[in-house]
């Protein structure tokens, strides 16, 4: 998602989920303390259940946190360091990574 998204998309020719779904999480990162019932109604309304509304609200406070953590500590928002590299399987696997279960052999 591009920055000229995050702002725009009010203007943007969307389907009324993804519109509810958009508008929830701007009220939710902006206003918190605003939401009410009207609010997830909505959303219900163009087809989010329970389940999808709750995963949403954690992934939404979750990049508004790390977000915050990145203002609060100065770091460049959505930067990825030049130093940050993937790990090859093979440094996965020294550290202890199982490919197939895709948990931490310690897990």
């Amino acid at each position: 998602m591009t920055l000229e998204f995050a702002t725009l998309w009010p203007t943007y020719d969307l389907d009324a989920k993804t519109r509810a779904l958009l508008a929830y999480a701007q009220k939710l990162t902006e206003t918190p303390s605003l939401l009410e019932d009207r609010d997830f109604e909505a959303l219900r309304t163009v087809g989010w259940n329970e389940q999808a509304i709750y995963e949403a609200t954690a992934l939404i406070a979750l990049f508004n946190m790390s977000g915050r953590l990145e203002a609060a500590s100065g770091l460049p928002p959505d930067q990825i360091p030049t130093t940050a590299r993937w790990l090859t399987s093979l440094e996965q696997e020294k550290r202890g990574y199982d490919d197939e279960t895709k948990k931490h052999k310690n897990s």
